[in-house]
C-alpha cells in the first residue's frame, strides 16, 4: 500500500510532466526539426504528436516504475495460479470491449456519430508514427494510467472500495476526453469500472495492468484491420 505521502507524489509527477511536457516537447521537436507553419499545420503535426506523446508516456512510465517497482514486485509474488491468471484475463477482455460497445451505443443513443475528438488525434498519430505509437499506445499508457487510476487513485481516499472505484473512473474517463465533448466520457468510465474492478477483485496490480495492455494491444490491431479492409474496399 501506497502512503498518503508517496501518493501526493506520483500524483504531483504525472500532472506535472503532462502539463509540462504537452508544452515544452512539442516546442523543443518544432525547433529541431525545423518546422514551417504549413509543416505544423500538416503532416507534421501528426509526427510531432506521436513524438510528444512517446517521450511523455516514456519519461512516466521510467519515474512511476522507480517509485512503484516494490508495488509490482509484492504483487507478482502473489500470483498463485498463471491458469487463473489467464482466465481472469480472457474475461477482462470480454468485459472491456462490452463495456466499450455499451459505451459507444449510449453515446450514439444521444445523436452523437463522431468519435472522440482525443481517439481522432490519437489514431491520425497512430498512422503517422506507427512503432511510436503502438509502443505508446499498448505498453507505456496502460502502465502509467494503471498506476496512477488504480494504484493511487483507488487507494488514496478512505472511502468505501464502490466510491473510490467510481471516482477514479470518472478521473480515467474525465482525462481521456480533455479535448473532446464530456457525452464520450461514457465509454471510457464503463472501461474505468471494468478496470478498477478488477484490480479490486484480485488486489493485485499486474492483473489490471496487463489487462488493459491486451486491450490496448488488441485495439490497435483492429484499427489498423479496419483500414486494411477500407484501403481493400
Amino acid at each position: 500500500m501506497l502512503t498518503k505521502c508517496k501518493n501526493f507524489i506520483l500524483i504531483g509527477i504525472y500532472v506535472a510532466v503532462m502539463i509540462i511536457g504537452s508544452i515544452l516537447i512539442p516546442l523543443i521537436i518544432v525547433l529541431m526539426r525545423g518546422y514551417t507553419l504549413d509543416q505544423f499545420q500538416g503532416d507534421g503535426f501528426q509526427e510531432i504528436l506521436a513524438l510528444t506523446n512517446f517521450l511523455i508516456y516514456v519519461i512516466l512510465c521510467v519515474v512511476l516504475l522507480l517509485l512503484t517497482h516494490k508495488n509490482f514486485k509484492q504483487d507478482f509474488q502473489k500470483i498463485d495460479s498463471w491458469g487463473d491468471f489467464s482466465k481472469q484475463m480472457g474475461i477482462g477482455l470480454a468485459c472491456t470491449f462490452g463495456a466499450a460497445m455499451l459505451g459507444s451505443i449510449i453515446v450514439r443513443l444521444f445523436g452523437t456519430t463522431d468519435m472522440a475528438a482525443n481517439q481522432e488525434l490519437v489514431e491520425s498519430a497512430l498512422f503517422a508514427m506507427p512503432l511510436l505509437m503502438i509502443i505508446t499506445i499498448t505498453f507505456l499508457g496502460p502502465i502509467v494510467e494503471e498506476i496512477i487510476f488504480r494504484l493511487v487513485l483507488m487507494n488514496h481516499f478512505n472511502w468505501k472500495p464502490i466510491y473510490n472505484l467510481i471516482f477514479s473512473s470518472l478521473v480515467f474517463g474525465l482525462v481521456h476526453v480533455l479535448i473532446g465533448g464530456l457525452i464520450h466520457i461514457i465509454p471510457y468510465f464503463l472501461m474505468g469500472l471494468v478496470f478498477g474492478y478488477f484490480y479490486l477483485k484480485n488486489n493485485n496490480i499486474w492483473h489490471v495492468t496487463i489487462l488493459h495492455i491486451l486491450h490496448n494491444g488488441l485495439t490497435v490491431m483492429l484499427i489498423f484491420w479496419g483500414q486494411y479492409m477500407l484501403e481493400l474496399y
